[in-house]
C-alpha cells in the first residue's frame, strides 16, 4: 500500500501498487498516476547499465569465438544486438 495524495481534489487514501485497476480517488474519481522519484530513476538506470554491460560482453564473445561455450550461437547475436540497441547500447 502506498499513501498518495490526489492531483485534482488533493485528498490523501491509500492505494494497492499491485492493483492498477484501483488508482482511482475514492473523494472524486480522479485516476492516480505514478510518479517516480529521483531514486527510483538512479536504481533503474543501474540496473540497465548492468544489463547493457551483459549484454555487450556476450556479444563479444560471440563475435570473437563464434559460439557461447557449447551453444552455436549464430541465431541468438542478431536478437541481442537489436535488444541492446532497443536499450541504449549502440549510443557509446
Amino acid at each position: 500500500m502506498k499513501v498518495v495524495n490526489c492531483t485534482k481534489c488533493n485528498e490523501e487514501y491509500a492505494i494497492d501498487l499491485n492493483k492498477p485497476e484501483e488508482w482511482y480517488c475514492p473523494y472524486c474519481d480522479n485516476l492516480y498516476s505514478i510518479t517516480t522519484d529521483k531514486l527510483s530513476v538512479e536504481k533503474l538506470q543501474e540496473q540497465l547499465n548492468t544489463a547493457k554491460k551483459y549484454i555487450e560482453h556476450v556479444i563479444g564473445t560471440i563475435k570473437h569465438d563464434g559460439h557461447l561455450g557449447t551453444i552455436q550461437t549464430d541465431w541468438i547475436l542478431p536478437y541481442l544486438e537489436k535488444t541492446l540497441a532497443a536499450i541504449g547500447g549502440d549510443d557509446e
